[in-house]
């Protein structure tokens, strides 16, 4: 029996202030105001948090979704732009604000933030081990439009092994694509951890589409969203059935956790037809990967040939409206 506590935090989004706000033409860029009174007072309610991870005996807890909060800078493209300057000053606090809380409870922590290498963007979920080194790195492969605008997607759906088991990593919008966790299974991962801004479509499709890509894959999926008043919180641990076998509701500040086997799977009793007929496989999981027919699946993999996002006058237009209230941000 391979016995793991996973958890996932639902902090509450504390809001930026008007004067700070890039969706505003007079907004004051003034980066270490920023820091100080947005992204640091976040990261303390993710600390807290964090903190009742540690103090249930947690041995891994993820964060949601940019952490940093900058995400709301992405979308300036004008010569207020500080987007790069806030992710390079806000890393340092972010990383070792993770690294303390692992080191100090002997667990295991994602942590999803901003990064910036080479003067490119990434938005990043780093592991970090429960000696409170960094232990693999991955950077969200699939952006939302707005996003696009000034970050960079990551190359490769990762698998990382911890202590307990093997781990994938999915961020927001790549729960939206099948193909991520149905790679991440297939590379071995028995949990794919899930820090998110947002929760599906629309937020009735949300839970469905978490259920639907745990159990197609046999695979548990925790994640990790935080509680906004206009929209779903339902941070949630579910396992490799598509069962929710805990959920945060809609609190606000909250921890979901839930002790789990990972040598359970996904089994069906040995006497079942299906187990009996494959040769005695009673782990769905393993039946659907030797059934497979990837030579049926090519179509998947052709890329297209259409631009995904609009260039840079569109984007100074579309910015215009927000800013003037004619498009709904």
């Amino acid at each position: 029996m391979r016995h793991v506590k996973v958890a996932a935090i639902q902090p509450e989004h504390i809001g930026l202030a008007a004067r700070y706000s890039p969706y505003r033409a007079d907004y004051d860029n003034d980066a270490d105001a920023i820091i100080e009174n947005y992204v640091l007072k976040q990261l303390a309610v993710t600390q807290s948090l964090l903190e009742r991870a540690g103090a249930e005996g947690c041995d891994m807890v993820t964060t949601c979704e940019d952490v940093s909060v900058l995400g709301d800078f992405a979308i300036d493209v004008t010569s207020k732009n500080i987007l790069v300057k806030l992710v390079k000053q806000a890393r340092p606090y972010m990383e070792k604000a993770f690294s303390e809380m692992a080191k100090k409870h002997n667990m295991h922590v994602i942590g999803c933030y901003l990064q910036e290498e080479k003067g490119r963007i990434y938005n990043t979920a780093t592991v970090f081990d429960r000696g409170g080194s960094m232990a693999g790195v991955y950077r969200k492969t699939h952006l939302p439009a707005n996003e696009a605008w000034q970050c960079t997607p990551g190359d490769s759906l990762d698998v990382f092994e911890l202590d307990f088991g093997k781990i994938g990593i999915c961020i927001c919008y790549d729960m939206m694509f099948p193909e991520t966790v149905r790679v991440l299974k297939l590379k071995g991962a028995e949990i794919v951890f899930h820090p998110t801004f947002g929760y599906g479509w629309y937020d009735s499709i949300g839970e469905a589409t978490l259920r639907t890509r745990a159990n197609d894959n046999g695979i548990y999926i925790v994640t990790s969203k935080s509680y906004l008043p206009n929209g779903a919180g339902k941070s949630s641990v579910i396992d490799p059935w598509g069962h929710v076998l805990a959920d945060a509701g809609f609190e606000k500040n909250t921890l979901v956790s839930k002790r789990i086997d990972l040598d359970t799977g996904k089994q069906q009793p040995e006497w079942y037809i299906n187990s009996v007929m494959s040769g005695g496989i009673a782990d769905v999981a393993e039946r659907m990967r030797r059934e497979r027919r990837p030579d049926l699946y090519t179509a998947i993999t052709e890329p297209s040939d259409q631009p995904a996002y609009p260039r840079q006058p569109e984007r100074l237009r579309i910015l215009e409206g927000i800013r003037a209230g004619k498009i709904r941000w």
